[in-house]
């Protein structure tokens, strides 16, 4: 899908404060309100977040969450990743008592907010990220109805000051026609953390691999292939909206672009034969 604006239900998120003294108590009230009003002592959905020195980013993912409208009873669940900044302060200040987990690395922080969690199922996001309110009713829909054990959504990115949001829509589109190719014999290729369901019982059996390793969610998804298909969501209503970070430690917005199509050449074979 082509998303040549950041909607508004993302933008209202979109805080700029940097340090957590810089963020009025007034920001961590409402923050703290609607939290409150979604708290659940049976929840029927956790949602993971994971963080490492997030001070600058995380106020936005907590806001948004904290504004979720699911007809789902909902718990948040954050993990502190051995930050050496204010990251868990700013999750406390918002309601929410994170979980410290001491080993470093993706696949132990992931581990730490499953064992951590109550719900029946799981849905994992990143802490720099902005969700819709209707994030987690979008994507529980197809596990839900019995289409599938697992569904993964897209994401998007939100342009920093004087970046063009035009461009990175067509970066996306670019990358949603590799992800679509993905998904019919590898689908795990085109699964994130940053978006992710599945069942808590089948993920504590499997297990996310202990290691630093950003492949702690593709690993996940491989080993639930098992049991059944894994849904690719699509719509806007699901769609998680990210810093651009992943794409500047590529260097030039081109360069970036250049990398990933050169990547995708190379392999493009893979996508015709299923992993056995």
């Amino acid at each position: 899908m082509f998303r040549p604006a950041v909607p508004a239900n993302i933008r209202i998120h979109q805080y700029d404060y940097e340090k957590a003294e810089d963020i009025p108590e007034a920001v961590f009230s409402t923050i703290r309100a609607g939290f409150a009003s979604q708290r659940s002592e049976s929840p029927l959905v956790s949602v993971n977040i994971i963080a490492w020195n997030e001070e600058s980013n995380i106020l936005r993912n907590l806001s948004s969450l904290s504004a979720m409208k699911s007809a789902h009873a909902v718990e948040y669940v954050y993990v502190d990743n051995n930050s050496k900044d204010k990251t868990s302060e700013i999750i406390r200040m918002c309601g929410i008592t994170p979980v410290s987990e001491t080993k470093q690395g993706y696949g132990f922080a992931r581990q730490a907010a499953l064992e951590n969690s109550h719900g029946t199922y799981i849905l994992t996001g990143d802490s720099d990220t902005i969700y819709p309110p209707t994030w987690v009713d979008t994507m529980l829909k197809p596990i839900l109805a019995g289409k599938s054990v697992a569904s993964s959504g897209t994401y998007s990115f939100t342009p920093g000051k004087g970046q063009s949001r035009l461009r990175y829509a067509f970066y996306e589109f670019f990358r949603d026609i590799i992800h679509y190719l993905r998904t019919f014999n590898r689908p795990y290729l085109a699964v994130g953390g940053v978006n992710f369901c599945f069942s808590r019982e089948e993920a504590l059996k499997i297990g996310f691999i202990k290691n630093n390793s950003r492949s702690e969610d593709g690993s996940m998804a491989l080993a639930l292939l098992k049991t059944g298909k894994i849904k690719r969501v699509t719509k806007l209503k699901a769609a998680a909206w990210t810093i651009t970070r992943s794409v500047e430690n590529s260097g030039s917005f081109f360069n970036a672009i250049k990398t990933r199509v050169v990547k995708e050449f190379k392999r493009v074979s893979i996508y015709f034969y299923k992993h056995e």
